[in-house]
């Protein structure tokens, strides 16, 4: 599971959440998400799962006091994904469960 951030969606930041340009950390995001379909692909005749998660806005230092969801909660999407079933999807990007856009 490769630990993204929905700043990292291409459709996301060129649509609903225009203003959130912080260029280093949404570029890093968005390659992160090409190394995972790409990984996926390469592995796609394997058991191995590659998916990339969003723990959403988290109360952390990077989060900060104001973010909605605690650390516990913050972590739901990436156990989840660490616990996928042989039949699970790859090559995702997910948040609590739900596929997001790339």
């Amino acid at each position: 599971m490769n630990h993204s951030s929905i700043l990292g969606s291409l459709t996301v930041l060129s649509t609903e959440m225009r203003d959130a340009i912080i260029p280093a950390y949404n570029s890093s995001k968005s390659a992160l998400n090409m190394l995972t379909v790409q990984l996926a692909n390469a592995l796609r005749d394997t058991r191995i799962k590659v998916n990339a998660g969003h723990p959403g806005w988290v109360k952390t230092d990077m989060g900060g006091e104001q973010a909605p969801m605690e650390i516990v909660d913050g972590a739901k999407t990436a156990v989840a994904l660490a616990l996928l079933p042989d039949d699970g999807p790859s090559g995702g990007y997910f948040h609590l469960g739900q596929p997001l856009p790339w």
